[in-house]
């Protein structure tokens, strides 16, 4: 490879990277006040089940629940997109369907279990 291709290649890395990490720090104005990434706060992963599930999102269903201070990590969430105060949209991956739910109480936990239970039926 010639230099300035390698070079091209190294921009576009820094330019990824770059676009990763804005993406973990990038919260709502609306939402500033409002704490999503504390080890305190609780987030239950809801796949969509069908025939697009993916093989990464479905290893993501198995975890379920997520602490916020986990949602930060490049390898799980890099491209989420908070969707408001209680609701994140993971995008795992580009066209991403997969969603994450604040657990703020043991009713809402399972409220949201009986949520995800009938989806995998449907």
């Amino acid at each position: 490879m010639e230099a300035a291709q390698l070079q091209s290649l190294s921009a576009v890395a820094a330019v990824s990277s770059v676009i990763t990490v804005s993406a973990l720090e990038r919260i709502p104005e609306e939402y500033k006040r409002q704490s999503f990434f504390g080890q305190y706060d609780l987030w239950l992963y809801v796949p969509v089940y069908d025939e697009k599930l993916c093989p990464k999102c479905e290893a993501f269903a198995h975890l379920q629940v997520f602490r916020g201070n986990e949602l930060r990590r490049p390898d799980c969430f890099p491209h989420l997109e908070i969707s408001d105060e209680d609701k994140i949209l993971a995008r795992v991956h580009p066209n991403c369907r997969c969603e994450l739910y604040r657990i703020v109480s043991p009713e809402r936990y399972f409220r949201l279990l009986e949520k995800l239970e009938k989806r995998e039926k449907e």
